[in-house]
């Protein structure tokens, strides 16, 4: 049995053991962290270093507005298949165009946004709005509707009928019956 002293001396010389085992393993702890940040096998060389502040760039000066053309025409307007068809013409260019809804003309510089039928009002891209130009409304009449009269002064030349040749072949085109072939694999 033991005695309370050596029982004792058995507790503090415990309690050293332990001291001294928590005391390595911070330490080892503390040193292996120090060390770590040093050498590290698996980083490569120079991962380590602070990086650089980000760039910051100013920001792109806005596009220059495009310019509209003032001498853009709106020539005709007409419906097909529920759909509005517009003649756009250019006097600069001397150019025109039959354009929908959302396309664009003149190098995509101008653009049709959209049309009301009531005042016959064109509304193009940036704000600028065009109509016809001398329109009285009036359904024009169209030329192909009328008769036209024919004025023939000129003689007809008549041929004399072809005559068979003897020993030779009809004039007729024989088509050979279509095969059916297998499809290919």
């Amino acid at each position: 049995m033991c005695s309370p002293a050596s029982l004792h001396f058995e507790m503090s010389l415990c309690n050293v053991k332990i001291f001294f085992c928590l005391s390595i393993c911070s330490f080892c702890f503390c040193f292996s962290d120090l060390s770590g940040q040093k050498i590290n096998p698996f980083e490569r060389p120079g991962s380590r270093q602070p990086k650089p502040p980000p760039i910051i760039r100013p920001a792109p000066p806005p596009p220059a507005p495009k310019s509209i053309n003032p001498n853009i025409e709106l020539r005709g307007i007409f419906k097909y298949r529920d759909e509005w068809h517009f003649s756009l013409f250019d006097r600069g260019s001397n150019k025109g165009a039959w354009l929908k809804i959302g396309e664009s003309f003149d190098e995509g510089k101008v653009e049709i946004e959209g049309y009301n039928p009531d005042t016959d009002e064109l509304k193009l891209k940036g704000g600028i709005s065009l109509t016809l130009k001398n329109s009285n409304k009036s359904v024009l009449p169209v030329p192909s509707g009328q008769p036209v009269k024919k004025t023939s002064k000129a003689k007809r030349v008549v041929s004399a009928p072809r005559l068979p040749v003897p020993g030779a072949r009809p004039r007729a085109i024989t088509i050979p019956p279509r095969v059916n072939l297998p499809p290919r694999k």
